[in-house]
């Protein structure tokens, strides 16, 4: 039995067919090397942004994917990790691979994620993270909240806005005016060229050039390169995906509401699920898996950081998917 994956929040739709004849260009020039410097990825990547964002490519770096920009931020700023929970593990596993210190703070109150940093913990970090939305909870962080961690912090704040095109939110515009604030983006859960494997990191020269001394040559391959063009150039074409993908999620959220469970507000590709009691999640989480719908439980250590364990979270795919989904909930 062919397994549907609502494990791995990829994108679950191809990237649009202008997208792939543009792609399939490419494949016969492998043999060459990538740029290396990345110059035209980072005009495309500025062009992006818009006019009203006053950024060059000297504000850019590019990693083998996003969990290649986590962890150069790490070993750049790392030391003492300031990481709220639950959230995206790779913040604290890239910590662990440089033997670095973790302090770990719950935003669990009273089953909704709040963004509440400790002051004291604040001054003792030289790194702190925010995923926004957050990983796995969805929770939007308020722009506010944000800005006063910039403020508080005695180090280097790290935005996660992989989610970002679904909701619009960033602070990337604040990158000139805080110098302790670095932005994430990722390629993956938006663009749908997650097997490419391509990330970002926004911030101010001289943060991006500490980077840039400890980043490998040729770390982004030639194809995730061109893909990363290609794509910043469709954004419309993908805007339909995002809404689609939205839309299908918040669908899914509403019957699992029906049926008397509590699921997390949609504001990405994925739906966290509260389950109400660990036994049923657990048995819930085996009949997905029976019938063959693979999801990620909230107690995997290797995913998430933090109390979950009465969660599930589902990716968001095409309709079918989800709709079998609720229907084997349902029986």
């Amino acid at each position: 039995m062919e397994m549907i994956d609502l494990a791995l929040a990829d994108l679950k739709f191809p990237p649009p067919s202008s997208v792939l004849r543009e792609l399939r260009q490419e494949i016969s020039k492998v043999n060459y090397y990538p740029s290396g410097d990345y110059l035209e990825l980072k005009q495309a990547f500025c062009n992006y942004l818009g006019p009203e964002v006053s950024l060059t490519s000297e504000n850019l770096v590019f990693g083998n994917g996003l969990d290649e920009v986590i962890d150069l931020v790490t070993r750049v700023w790392g030391g003492v990790n300031l990481i709220p929970s639950p959230t995206f593990s790779q913040y604290s596993m890239a910590a662990a691979r440089s033997n670095q210190r973790v302090i770990s703070s719950s935003m669990l109150r009273q089953g909704n994620y709040e963004l509440n940093f400790d002051e004291t913990d604040l001054k003792k970090a030289s790194l702190v993270w925010v995923c926004n939305p957050n990983n796995p909870t969805g929770d939007l962080i308020p722009r506010k909240k944000i800005e006063q961690t910039l403020d508080d912090a005695r180090g280097m704040v790290a935005v996660d806005e992989c989610y970002y095109e679904y909701t619009g939110k960033t602070v990337v515009d604040l990158v000139e005016e805080y110098e302790n604030l670095i932005v994430l983006r990722g390629f993956s859960k938006n663009f749908g060229i997650a097997g490419l494997r391509l990330g970002v990191a926004i911030s101010r020269p001289e943060n991006i050039r500490k980077i840039e001394r400890i980043r490998q040559p040729f770390n982004v391959n030639r194809m995730a390169e061109k893909a990363g063009v290609i794509v910043l150039k469709h954004k419309n074409e993908y805007k339909k995906i995002w809404q689609r993908v939205l839309k299908i999620g918040r669908k899914f959220a509403a019957e699992i509401k029906r049926m008397g469970y509590r699921p997390f507000p949609v504001n990405a590709n994925f739906v966290l699920v509260d389950f109400l009691d660990e036994k049923k999640a657990s048995e819930i989480f085996l009949k997905l898996k029976n019938n063959g719908i693979k999801t990620y439980p909230g107690w995997s250590d290797e995913d998430f950081e933090g109390d979950l364990n009465q969660h599930i979270r589902f990716a968001v795919s095409v309709e079918k998917h989800m709709k079998l989904a609720v229907e084997v909930l349902r029986r």
